[in-house]
């Protein structure tokens, strides 16, 4: 065999050595590009789905805070869920809320219908008249359903006529899907009429102007009979005590100053459309 014929075969060797080689990248080659475009497709149909369900993720948070907002907005709420606990929490905060301190004791009492969706609760106890105004002005008005069934009002003594003792019956209202009580804003309410208890006496040995509280002490007829603490005492035209601190409202006026070293009150009363100093002491009250 001459050289010229084994290089032309070495040569040929190498050439389908290099071709099979070839063959074999691009096979490897074709089926990776096939893997990565069925991928790509696979890809593809998933940022899709993602998009679209990102599309109604979004909806769904603007409809969930649209539905929160709408909720903080509405004037009565029907609670979630109601417990014992839950009840005596909220009408807490109502308190709080006002600035108010009653005291009461809670029961709980089993609805007659199996089926209400509402739990029953029985409050009694006594309170300064005012105050239990704007306790059932809160339950009534605040964002809460809680609807006051029955309400038992009564006085007792003359003595304490900003006192009254009373009884009161709750239904706590409550479904399913509703907010809870604790994430419940309260209202900013106006402050209920209180000027005067209905269960004050209304009687007066003197006619008043139509404009004056003939539940508040008309000094003219009135006697300091003692100071202590920054508080005075009188005994009033019916001979009930009546205890003023400094700025309370009295007929035509308000009680100025108390000097506990020398034994008299000054009033400020405005009767006759000026207004002037009027003075009562001990000595000269007893």
């Amino acid at each position: 065999m001459s050289n010229s014929t084994r290089n032309s075969l070495v040569l040929a060797g190498l050439l389908i050595l290099i071709l099979a080689i070839f063959l074999v990248m691009y096979g490897n080659t074709a089926r990776k590009i096939t893997e990565l475009q069925s991928y790509n497709k696979k890809a593809t149909v998933s940022i899709d789905s993602l998009r679209k369900e990102l599309s109604v993720l979004d909806s769904l948070r603007l409809e969930y805070e649209l539905k929160q907002a709408l909720m903080s907005q509405q004037s009565k709420l029907i609670l979630g869920e109601d417990s014992t606990t839950i009840t005596y929490g909220y009408l807490l905060s109502l308190l709080n809320w006002s600035g108010r301190i009653i005291n009461y004791d809670f029961a709980a009492n089993d609805p007659k219908d199996v089926n209400a969706k509402y739990h029953e609760y029985i409050i009694s106890g006594s309170s300064i008249y005012s105050n239990l105004l704007h306790l059932t002005q809160q339950i009534e008005q605040q964002r809460a359903v809680i609807t006051i069934e029955d309400l038992s009002i009564g006085s007792q003594s003359i003595a304490l006529g900003d006192t009254v003792y009373f009884s009161m019956v709750l239904h706590t209202h409550y479904q399913e899907g509703g907010p809870q009580a604790e994430d419940l804003s309260l209202k900013k309410l106006n402050p209920p009429y209180t000027s005067y208890s209905l269960f004050k006496p209304r009687l007066s040995d003197e006619i008043l102007p139509y404009d004056v509280d003939p539940a508040l002490l008309n000094v003219e007829v009135a006697k300091l009979i003692g100071i202590a603490r920054g508080m005075a005492f009188f005994r009033d035209g019916k001979g009930i005590i009546r205890i003023l601190a400094r700025g309370a409202p009295v007929a035509y006026g308000y009680l100025y100053r108390i000097e506990e070293a020398t034994g008299k009150v000054i009033f400020r009363l405005d009767k006759y459309g000026l207004e002037e100093d009027y003075t009562i002491s001990i000595a000269k009250s007893q």
